[in-house]
């Protein structure tokens, strides 16, 4: 008998439906039953997975170290519900859940040695499918390392194998997205590949086309076949559990065995949203401009002594710091004094009296192209560096 064959023959001898979860919470299966629709029991098989007060509640009655089901009481109007844990050789690999009418005597839901027997089969197969899916997993870890960190043998060779294995779709381009926690940030590796699961079930453009991802040390590498959609991948980092990550998309490329090169964007750019938080925690390298240079230069070694002096005159100025935004945003919007004082919401003397005091202090002539020039990425290097 097969998983299904096994769970419906468990239901049938309960008289009720049930569903199974892997140790995870993840619906592994569930059986069919004629009685009216549970839609609790519908929401949980939609979402294939457990809810999180479901999930409380089953740690909370200590169902994992029960020897067979146990009483749960309903949760927010729903039923009361019977879990019993699924093991093979000792090792928790499941749960069986079913509900039952809240008046139901306890007497009535004790096992029979039929359905301890039908659970047992069941925690064979669930131990079978967790080695199966542990080794998938390392071995998606194995050919995504070599593809974005191995040398150009390697990664052509892991690029043929996911592409003749299809592990990952074929497609004009690929991108890869670089998950991560900044340096100083407490998150294991529990979250990240938590947030690696959820972002390919929930970004993909086009649903068809297979993605790709692992946990490589502290990052969660997404390799995709598509255009992301930003706005999923924006709530996905809104979600409580996931504050602390960053997001860096890298460029599309060509070919997957080019991938390590959207790999390298996409940490350059999840570093431009850590060291500049103005970006917000999702960043495009197609979006860093200059910042693709300066990121990759090691801006945190940097003192106010290594920027130009006019700069560091400027800067170590009573007023340097607000006068310094004052110039940035002129030259920002290319010393138009218009818009730069509608940005400012600032009267255009007052802008001209700010950019006179500039120009005194630096010691600059701000109408010499070369000069706004060097201000202008002195100013951006000193605000990834931390000095501004």
């Amino acid at each position: 008998m097969n998983l299904e064959e096994h769970v419906q023959a468990y239901a049938d001898h309960l008289g009720r439906p049930i569903i199974v979860f892997d140790a995870d919470f993840n619906v592994i299966a569930f059986s069919i039953h004629g009685e009216d629709v549970d839609h609790a029991r519908l929401a949980i098989i939609l979402s294939h997975r457990g809810s999180s007060r479901a999930r409380e509640s089953i740690r909370e009655y200590r169902v994992a170290q029960s020897d067979g089901p146990v009483r749960i009481p309903p949760l927010e109007g729903g039923r009361t519900r019977i879990v019993a844990p699924v093991r093979h050789d000792g090792h928790l690999v499941g749960y069986i859940s079913s509900t039952i009418p809240d008046d139901l005597p306890d007497g009535d839901v004790v096992e029979d040695e039929a359905i301890r027997e039908s659970r047992a089969q069941i925690g064979v197969i669930l131990a079978a499918m967790a080695l199966g899916a542990r080794e998938d997993e390392d071995r998606t870890r194995r050919l995504v390392a070599a593809l974005l960190e191995g040398d150009g043998d390697q990664s052509i060779r892991a690029a043929d194998e996911m592409l003749t294995d299809r592990l990952i779709s074929p497609a004009p381009h690929y991108t890869v997205i670089s998950l991560s926690p900044p340096p100083r940030a407490d998150v294991n590796t529990a979250t990240l590949r938590l947030a690696l699961d959820r972002a390919l079930a929930a970004i993909p453009a086009y649903p068809t086309l297979k993605a790709v991802g692992t946990v490589l040390d502290a990052e969660a590498v997404l390799l995709v076949p598509y255009e992301i959609d930003s706005d999923r991948l924006s709530a996905l980092l809104d979600l409580p559990a996931f504050t602390d990550l960053r997001a860096g998309v890298g460029g599309a490329h060509a070919t997957l065995a080019d991938a390590h090169r959207s790999r390298r964007e996409a940490r350059i750019a999840a570093r431009g949203a850590d060291i500049d938080p103005s970006r917000g925690r999702m960043v495009h390298w197609d979006d860093l401009g200059l910042d693709r240079v300066l990121l990759q230069l090691p801006v945190e070694k940097l003192t106010p002594s290594d920027l130009p002096a006019p700069v560091q005159r400027l800067l170590a100025a009573q007023s340097g710091p607000d006068l310094a935004e004052t110039l940035e945003a002129y030259l920002d919007h290319g010393c138009d004094a218009q818009r730069t004082a509608q940005e400012l919401h600032i009267h255009r003397s007052t802008l001209y009296y700010r950019l006179d005091r500039v120009k005194a202090i630096a010691d600059v002539d701000l109408a010499d192209g070369v000069m706004r020039r060097e201000l202008h990425t002195a100013l951006r290097v000193a605000t990834l560096a931390g000095l501004r």
